[in-house]
């Protein structure tokens, strides 16, 4: 039979007490689950878009959740992220614009690095919603069709 130190026993305690603490008190206050989907314009997969989700509901927006985006591979793929970096999205509705705009980094003039390629019912006046289900979604596709 072993037999434990009292100090190694107690600092197990702590160590399990503390583990405990990070994981369950204080916890995330949104439900955040993975999301990921495909964009296609017309039926062909839309490279390098930029999607991002936002929530949307009743009362303060803020007390909504962070917003989640993603860009789009060269087959239209897409995983969200929150704005402070973790996987997914928050549970519940979203109002999702998927733009191609790009303009370069340079502050003191406006130069454009690609043309906005989207429909502005998706990208800049987006009429598009999706509703992350509880336990998140692979398939949170777009299908989009030109004007």
């Amino acid at each position: 039979m072993t037999v434990l130190h009292p100090l190694k026993t107690r600092r197990h305690a702590w160590l399990v007490a503390a583990l405990l603490l990070l994981a369950g008190c204080g916890g995330d206050p949104y439900d955040i689950v993975p999301v990921s989907g495909r964009v296609t314009l017309d039926g062909d997969p839309v490279a390098e878009a930029n999607v991002s989700f936002e929530p949307i509901g009743e009362g303060d927006e803020l007390a909504l959740g962070p917003g989640s985006f993603g860009m789009t591979d060269a087959e239209g793929r897409y995983t969200l992220e929150t704005v402070d970096r973790r996987r997914g999205a928050v549970v519940g509705e979203h109002r999702v614009t998927i733009s191609t705009f790009r303009a370069a980094p340079d502050r003191s003039k406006m130069e454009v690095v690609r043309e906005e390629e989207i429909p502005a019912r998706y990208s800049g006046e987006s009429e598009l919603t999706f509703v992350v289900p509880p336990e998140g979604s692979a398939a949170a596709d777009f299908e989009l069709v030109s004007e």
